[in-house]
């Protein structure tokens, strides 16, 4: 997986121009200079290991998640009883996408010092991509209870979010934006597009926009917040300004599920052979993943599923990606895979496996109405179809038509019921 987010962040990050130094160069710049003093400190390894990490979400570069990882290693063979570097593992192999790993590392921290309120923080992270729901609300619930604010606040709002309580999740993202450090705008960036990204699954793109326009406001061409303002605009219609805001966004970060969204842009406007230069971009992503054995995730599932292109494929990367996660967000990519390949049945116990918290996402239905109605249960396509365009009828520039597409096609006599 790595290999290839390096490689096509390194592509089209190379020519991009020099910038002004973020607050994550400075601090890597600080824990470098600490370094040239005490190399043979633990600590500083694990300064320059938290400082990669910053600059990771940062720039959305994940090469820096491997410079981490190298800075903790050498900060524990001088010290392997540092507790700092020892609790951090758990950090980079969650960036690293080692999610077992992490929740191995994660246990030894805490054991360690089991009211060390960051311990709780990666253990949640970890069981939430593991799949085992009841454990992450369990140590998010310890983490709010040590020390509330912006990790704990941001974390406890996507477990309510996952459970349907979208309500609850709103406002607890507004209590992470409130609580948010003027001296760290990544952090509130960061929780500003998630704020935004909750806004636009319930359907309300004037306030999605707003966060992410708030998002950008605080941090200038920051990518996650130039992608959700470029989907808010092109579910506006207003395809110019989308276009726009996603070419920006993967000048920045050039990674697949941004570079597909403005294929789909390109699309929706009319333009097919931009669109299809998009396409073959994350195809040859795709073609990356497999030549090293490597995947970029749910993203390229989705896009291959979605797209019509190499099923196989989209099938293999699914299954890659199962078997290192079981979140309901895996089970959905490997439910559209396997419907992608006509395996039906399947495809149905992994959209159910994928709604079994009872989340209100859109594509989640839409996936699991699409499924049944290939089997051939009209009643059941039709409830998922119309609860997916209830919860927003924008939810994607091409899906969402295919879900009104798909619904009109029910026209049975036995559904008048449900009309």
């Amino acid at each position: 997986m790595l290999a290839l987010r390096v490689l096509a962040a390194s592509l089209l990050l190379a020519a991009l121009p020099a910038a002004a130094a973020s607050p994550a160069d400075r601090e890597i710049a600080a824990a470098e200079e600490r370094l040239a003093v005490s190399a043979n400190a633990s600590g500083a390894h694990v300064a320059l290991a938290a400082a990669f990490m910053r600059k990771a979400r940062e720039s959305g570069d994940p090469a820096y998640y491997t410079r981490a990882r190298a800075a903790l290693e050498r900060a524990l063979v001088l010290d392997p009883g540092d507790y700092t570097a020892i609790k951090s593992r758990a950090w980079v192999l969650l960036g690293l996408h080692d999610f077992h790993g992490a929740l191995a590392a994660a246990e030894e921290a805490r054991r360690l010092e089991p009211a060390d309120w960051w311990n709780y923080a990666n253990l949640t992270d970890a069981w939430v991509e593991l799949g085992d729901y009841p454990r992450a609300l369990a140590a998010a619930q310890r983490m709010m209870d040590l020390r509330p604010g912006l990790p704990a606040y941001t974390r406890a709002a996507y477990l309510r979010s996952l459970h349907g309580d979208r309500a609850g999740a709103l406002e607890l993202y507004e209590l992470a934006v409130r609580a948010a450090s003027p001296s760290d705008p990544e952090s509130l960036a960061w929780a500003l597009v998630h704020l935004g990204h909750e806004h636009f699954a319930a359907g309300e793109l004037a306030a999605a926009g707003a966060a992410h326009a708030r998002a950008l406001a605080v941090l200038p061409d920051y990518h996650l917040g130039l992608a959700g303002l470029a989907r808010v605009r092109a579910a506006e219609g207003r395809l110019d300004e989308a276009i726009d805001l996603y070419r920006r966004a993967v000048e920045r970060v050039p990674a697949p599920d941004v570079v597909a969204a403005l294929g789909d842009a390109y699309a929706a406007a009319g333009d097919a052979a931009a669109a299809e230069r998009q396409y073959a971009l994350v195809e040859h992503m795709a073609g990356i993943a497999r030549a090293t054995g490597t995947t970029y995730g749910r993203h390229i599932v989705l896009f291959l599923a979605d797209h019509e292109r190499q099923p196989a494929e989209a099938l293999r990367l699914a299954r890659l990606e199962a078997s290192a996660r079981d979140d309901i967000y895996t089970a959905d990519a490997l439910a559209w895979a396997l419907h992608a390949n006509g395996r039906e049945r399947e495809a149905a116990r992994a959209a159910h496996r994928a709604l079994r918290l009872g989340t209100p996402e859109a594509a989640l239905h839409y996936h699991a109405g699409a499924i049944a109605a290939a089997l051939g249960r009209e009643r059941v396509a039709v409830r998922h179809l119309r609860q997916a365009l209830a919860l927003n009828p924008h939810f994607d520039l091409l899906q969402a038509g295919r879900a009104r597409d798909g619904l009109a096609a029910l026209h049975t006599p036995a559904l008048a019921a449900l009309r």
